[in-house]
């Protein structure tokens, strides 16, 4: 099978007609694969799902980064995962807020084309209805949704079989026949029940969204008291310097300045917050591991795709700031890990440099269970890079976050374009509007803003073309 290359397709990467014909050669390659199977005389087994969702855990909340925040958060767990897996080094959400994120998770889909941006707002059923969800449920899979789904609920009773789940924020404890029990326990309980109603061969997807490390950081009792001891220093770029730096207009009153002072009024606020979000990521692993154990009980494990995912990440103090919202790497940097059946033994346990997007969940599903990706889907599959097939990879990718939440403190609306080596911000409802230009690789902590510096004149225009290129396919 001959493979497009960039000459072929125009040097594009990024547009619709590469993605198009990238999804053709993906799908073609699983139908070789599906086909070369059933000519053994052996019966290929669909393989089942099961998404996990953090909120607010950003990429290095956890011991398998490269550069944990903390040496001491140790979280075996989802480290098991990954060293099972593959891990994505460099794995982004595309707006950082979690509804939206985790309708863009479904749906695979940018905000601007799924058109969801507002906590309780369904999605329209032409969006909902080519969810991975929904076409994994029109393809014989059993669904089921557990934990804070964080939209709006209707047209759920026609794709899952099981949603226990709900729109709101929701609560850390619920009050149970044995008492109360933290919402990731909770969590861990319920996909037990519904993982072991699967055991009939019918192939499943079950998604799980936590709860856990949002606030009010409220972490399970057996989990209160670690990190007491433990010192955990500011932010590099936690200065009143590197927050002086940024357009005073477009930060100053704004809900990120205004939960910096509530998260950090003091020495001991500031202690007391970390320690207990980090407290809620060590009862967050504790359920993954549950979780993980019942699938090997029920003899699931096998043939379960299991996917770790957050929904964004959080600033903590970095730019003097906190909350999420902006398109800095603290807010859109998260871990993806994937492990499972479809990853030679070659690649367990490695880690890919690549850009991954929460919109690359959906498309890796379908893929992985040799269902068409539909062309509305604007991220692509990561299943031929978990099997270690040379494929084209993105170059860059759009980020936005542009009228989501209407508070007293306002959030500038910004949107943006993040390559492997630069990031481009605009804000564009202050006036006049405000531009950013970082160059990642020399300048990780985002301080030092090269748009208007004039040797980098070239660079910058050709990120505002990218930028006007998104902005106008989504017109399309």
């Amino acid at each position: 099978m001959e493979i497009l290359t960039n000459d072929k397709i125009g040097k594009n990467t990024n547009g619709p007609l590469f993605h198009h014909c990238l999804k053709i050669v993906i799908l073609s390659a699983v139908a070789i694969s599906l086909v070369a199977c059933r000519n053994t005389g052996k019966e290929q087994t669909r393989p089942n799902f099961v998404v996990l969702i953090s909120d607010d855990q950003r990429w290095d909340q956890l011991s398998y980064a490269d550069i944990p925040l903390i040496p001491e958060l140790q979280t075996p767990g989802i480290d098991r995962l990954a060293g099972n897996g593959v891990y994505f080094r460099n794995a982004f959400v595309t707006t950082p807020i979690c509804s939206v994120s985790r309708a863009s998770i479904m749906t695979g889909r940018y905000v601007s084309t799924h058109g969801m941006n507002h906590f309780r707002t369904p999605l329209e059923a032409e969006v909902i209805n080519k969810s991975y969800p929904a076409l994994l449920h029109d393809n014989g899979y059993k669904t089921g949704v557990l934990g804070k789904w964080g939209m709006g609920t209707e047209g759920t009773e026609d794709i899952f079989d099981v949603f226990n789940a709900w729109m709101t924020q929701g609560v850390y404890f619920h009050d149970t026949d044995s008492g109360k029990i933290h919402n990731s326990e909770w969590l861990a309980i319920k996909a037990g029940e519904f993982l072991g109603s699967c055991t009939d061969g019918k192939p499943f997807c079950l998604t799980v969204c936590y709860k856990s490390p949002h606030h009010p950081y409220q972490p399970d009792e057996r989990d209160k008291d670690l990190f007491e001891d433990v010192h955990i220093p500011k932010r590099e770029t936690d200065t009143p310097e590197d927050y002086q730096s940024m357009a005073p207009h477009v930060k100053e009153g704004s809900l990120n300045r205004w939960c910096y002072f509530d998260e950090r009024k003091d020495e001991a606020t500031k202690n007391k917050y970390e320690k207990d979000f980090l407290r809620c990521v060590k009862s967050l692993d504790r359920s993954v591991e549950n979780i993980m154990r019942t699938l090997q009980d029920l003899d699931l494990d096998k043939n379960t795709v299991v996917i770790f995912l957050s929904d964004h990440g959080c600033l903590w103090g970095e730019h003097g700031l906190g909350g999420k919202w902006l398109l800095y790497e603290e807010s859109i940097r998260t871990p993806i890990i994937i492990s499972g059946p479809g990853i030679p033994d070659s690649r367990q346990g490695i880690k890919l440099d690549n850009l991954a997007l929460n919109i690359d969940i959906a498309p890796t599903i379908l893929d992985m269970a040799g269902i068409p990706i539909p062309d509305e889907m604007d991220g692509m599959s990561l299943y031929p890079q978990l099997a270690g097939r040379k494929v084209s990879e993105r170059s860059d990718f759009f980020m936005e976050h542009v009228g989501i939440v209407d508070v007293e403190n306002p959030i500038p609306d910004s949107r943006g374009v993040r390559s492997v080596e630069w990031k481009y911000i605009r804000y564009v409802n202050v006036e006049p509007e405000v531009e950013e230009m970082y160059h990642l690789k020399t300048d990780p902590t985002e301080s030092k803003n090269l748009a208007g510096i004039p040797e980098h004149e070239e660079t910058l225009i050709q990120l505002r073309e990218r930028y006007d290129y998104y902005l106008e396919s989504f017109q399309k």
